[in-house]
């Protein structure tokens, strides 16, 4: 074996494998060549495959067999390379094998302190025979870590996910704690480094150093425990692995993860106790974590780190902390499972309080309506009043004070007079009664009704009528109370033909008049006619009826008739 360290040839005539460089000349690098005598064998006779695995070579190797090159990855010093992350596999043609004489496997490496750099015991045989033991090494030092940063990284984003949405602490946790175990995996599973050497080795161990340390306050967490030491052990861990890399002495490092202990003991405490306070199934798999995780990191210090057979070991802490990313998965399962839980039991309940209050709106619905139709029957009786007592109430009044008059003087007692106001309290009734008919928005059904009624007075004053009403559209807010505006607005009409015109023919039209739209209802007589200046003089008639003609939302004009007479126009909106 040859050993050149700051440009010194050291010769050593044997030395027993593995070979740990860090623990032979600490905090140096340097370059190592290794002399391998393979034994003579029949391969170069059955020509069968023969192959070398190395389960640890570093840091950076060319292999030669009997004086031929069989590999060289990379050069010598390029320090970005690192064969110590994977385990070394040459296969060697049955051509270059001796039969007779032993084979000679040199090994030219280069190696960078406190880079795991040496040489771990050699395997050599069949390819058949080697194969398997390569494949499972392979697996441990690089498929798994690759299953580990990607397990880590999708956890790593539903957890950040959460935190954003419920900014609850454990989430947050688990997504530092991940963020940093990916960087560290991804330095574990890359054989080529993103940063020159030592920089590339600080990060990767601040950064494993820091998984860690967020891992087992994301278990306290789980635990319900507090931990005011996380912030002192984050600054101590990383100037620790800072001193450990400027010095280039292994102790340090060695003592960086004796210091790492502490918060996995210390979770493995609270845990225990969390069990005995709390004998849930997630307590005890805590603590079950918690041990696999404590004893793992005893087994690394002190086979992987104190130990000079290091070379032939890797690490198994990194692996199981991904227990803690099954951890959270089944937590957010469980989470998920009790709130899909409580919400179907709100579910149910809401259904229940829906059917409670909706039987409660239903009961205050029939409660209202039935306030509503007794409300509003009371404003139809009082409508009813009203109407009997402005009407034939007024005519009636009327009609006794003429008796009393005529009592006391009867020069005034006259007897048209007394029958005219009888006949004209006997039509408010009859129009009072009609109105409260139902007509289901038939107009024409109204205008009949007041035909009948009037008919017989216009006959006994020798008036003829001519009665031209169309076929009229149905309106929906013919209510009793339009009803009766309308009938007194015409009985008013007729009234005063009857009274003050002295025609002998009255024409009225009802025609449907689509463009505004409305009913229009048009009366004309022929009789004296009137002066339109004078006419609001004339008493309060017009004025009246202008009123309920306005109530109603109709309009009303009166105009003088050609050549004589007068003409009356109502038109009626239709909704």
């Amino acid at each position: 074996m040859q050993v050149t360290v700051a440009g010194k040839n050291t010769l050593v005539d044997k030395q027993s494998l593995p070979f740990r460089w860090d623990f032979n000349f600490p905090g140096e690098n340097g370059r190592a060549q290794y002399a391998i005598s393979l034994p003579a064998n029949s391969g170069a006779i059955n020509r069968e495959m023969y192959a070398v695995y190395i389960p640890r070579v570093g840091n950076q190797v060319h292999a030669y067999l009997n004086g031929y090159l069989l590999d060289a990855p990379s050069a010598l010093d390029d320090s970005l390379q690192d064969a110590s992350k994977q385990p070394y596999w040459l296969s060697i043609p049955s051509v270059l094998l001796l039969p007779n004489r032993p084979n000679i496997l040199r090994l030219d490496t280069t190696v960078q302190a406190l880079r795991w750099g040496g040489l771990s015991e050699i395997y050599y045989g069949p390819e058949r025979e080697l194969r398997w033991q390569y494949a499972w090494s392979y697996w441990w030092q690089q498929s798994s870590y690759l299953v580990i940063f990607s397990s880590l990284f999708l956890m790593g984003m539903i957890s950040w996910a959460l935190w954003l949405k419920q900014r609850e602490g454990l989430y947050g946790l688990f997504a530092l704690s991940a963020m940093w175990g990916g960087l560290s995996a991804i330095n574990q599973f890359s054989a080529t480094a993103w940063l020159p050497w030592p920089l590339q080795g600080i990060t990767a161990s601040v950064a494993l150093a820091w998984h860690i340390v967020f891992m087992t306050r994301f278990t306290l967490g789980i635990a319900g425990r507090t931990s005011p030491w996380v912030r002192l052990t984050l600054l101590a861990s990383a100037l620790s692995v800072g001193i450990a890399f400027v010095l280039a002495e292994p102790i340090y490092w060695t003592l960086t993860v004796a210091l790492l202990l502490l918060p996995i003991v210390a979770a493995l405490i609270y845990t225990a106790r969390a069990v005995d306070q709390d004998q849930s199934k997630q307590a005890k798999l805590l603590f079950v974590v918690s041990l696999v995780v404590a004893l793992t990191a005893l087994r690394d210090l002190f086979v992987v780190h104190l130990s000079a057979q290091g070379m032939s070991h890797f690490t198994l802490l990194p692996h199981t902390l991904f227990l803690y990313v099954i951890m959270m998965g089944w937590i957010l399962v469980q989470r998920y499972t009790e709130q899909h839980q409580l919400y179907h039991q709100l579910n149910v309940t809401l259904e229940q309080r829906v059917k409670e209050r909706e039987q409660q709106l239903s009961h205050s619905f029939e409660k209202i309506q039935m306030q509503g139709e007794e409300r509003a029957r009371l404003v139809e009786r009082q409508r009813i009043m009203s109407d009997i007592h402005d009407g034939v109430g007024g005519q009636l009044v009327g009609l006794v004070n003429m008796m009393k008059r005529g009592e006391a003087n009867q020069s005034l007692f006259d007897q048209k007079q007394l029958s005219e106001h009888a006949q004209m309290a006997l039509d408010e009734l009859r129009v009072a009664v009609d109105a409260m008919q139902p007509v289901d928005g038939d107009l024409a059904t109204v205008l009949a009704t007041l035909r009948y009624r009037l008919e017989p007075r216009l006959k006994a004053s020798d008036i003829a009528l001519a009665w031209r009403v169309q076929v009229l559209p149905i309106m929906v807010d013919l209510t009793p109370q339009k009803v009766l505006q309308i009938q007194r607005i015409l009985l008013e009409a007729f009234t005063n033909i009857i009274k003050h015109s002295h025609a002998t023919t009255a024409t009225m039209v009802a025609q449907h008049k689509p463009s505004v739209p409305c009913v229009q209802i048009v009366l004309v007589d022929d009789g004296v006619g009137f002066d339109p200046d004078t006419l609001t003089s004339q008493g309060h008639g017009l004025g009246n009826m202008r009123f309920r003609a306005q109530a109603i939302g109709a309009k009303l004009s009166m105009t003088k008739g050609l050549p004589k007479g007068s003409v009356l126009t109502l038109e009626i909106p239709i909704a």
